[in-house]
């Protein structure tokens, strides 16, 4: 009898001690939210670009240092920041001692197009974002679509294939290190210049992961033996055969 009344005990000394951890958490969690939206806003700082300059952050909204959190429109410093050529999403975050975090998602070329001077980035979505010259990233040099005007998004089915076969040789790092120059036609579909003696590879219009593997294999058994100067162009499009055209 003993036994079962100790057993009971237990059983409601935990149950007690959950319900107070319970309490706590609650109350921690309460304490902190009113802490945070009752602090004067002391400072804001910018994380997470590199595209985007702080000049460039900072005069896309007004500063709200000085403002009770609770009394800041976030949408109001959020929404003009999106508007921005690199900002794709912003995270707000609060802090106890009144900084204003901003964590940029900055949007990420896949792409430099290429058509006589001009230049813009491009990222998967199809949007084309300024070349930031001092800001330089390795990516592939597409050829065949327009740069201007630049706030014009590129959706064409040309576009949407290219897309999915850097999105795919990104994946692939050896594709990525070895394919210089891209292009697209309604033939041959994508088109690229490997970065060694810009030997012309031919992927054609679907399957990408596939034949970026079929060219990976291909350049360690055969170009890896032979020299990639001893070829012309490799095509790639079909399933079972790898047709090169030696030099």
């Amino acid at each position: 009898m003993s036994k079962k009344k100790t057993h009971s005990g237990m059983i409601g000394a935990k149950k007690g001690w959950f319900a107070g951890a319970i309490l706590l958490f609650g109350l921690a969690v309460l304490f902190g939210l009113y802490v945070d939206q009752s602090t004067e806003i002391s400072a804001v700082e910018l994380k997470g670009h590199y595209f985007s300059t702080e000049d460039e952050l900072e005069s896309a909204f007004e500063s709200p240092v000085g403002i009770l959190a609770d009394s800041v429109d976030f949408s109001g410093i959020r929404e003009p920041l999106k508007t921005l050529p690199y900002v794709k999403d912003v995270n707000i975050s609060m802090g106890f001692r009144g900084t204003l975090t901003l964590e940029i998602s900055e949007r990420e070329p896949i792409g430099l197009l290429i058509n006589g001077s001009q230049k813009a980035y491009v990222d998967r979505d199809g949007i084309k974002l300024p070349d930031r010259l001092e800001k330089a990233t390795d990516v592939p040099l597409l050829y065949g679509f327009s740069v201007e005007p630049i706030a014009d998004t590129l959706n064409s089915q040309a576009f949407e294939q290219v897309r999915d076969f850097l999105v795919s040789a990104k994946e692939n790092s050896f594709g990525w290190l070895t394919i210089s120059e891209v292009t697209w036609n309604e033939r041959e579909g994508v088109v690229a210049l490997s970065h060694e003696n810009g030997v012309k590879l031919l992927f054609g219009h679907e399957n990408f992961e596939r034949k970026l593997s079929n060219w990976e294999a291909f350049y360690a058994e055969v170009v890896s033996r032979k020299g990639i100067e001893s070829f012309r162009n490799i095509d790639l499009r079909f399933r079972d055969q790898i047709v090169a055209l030696e030099n």
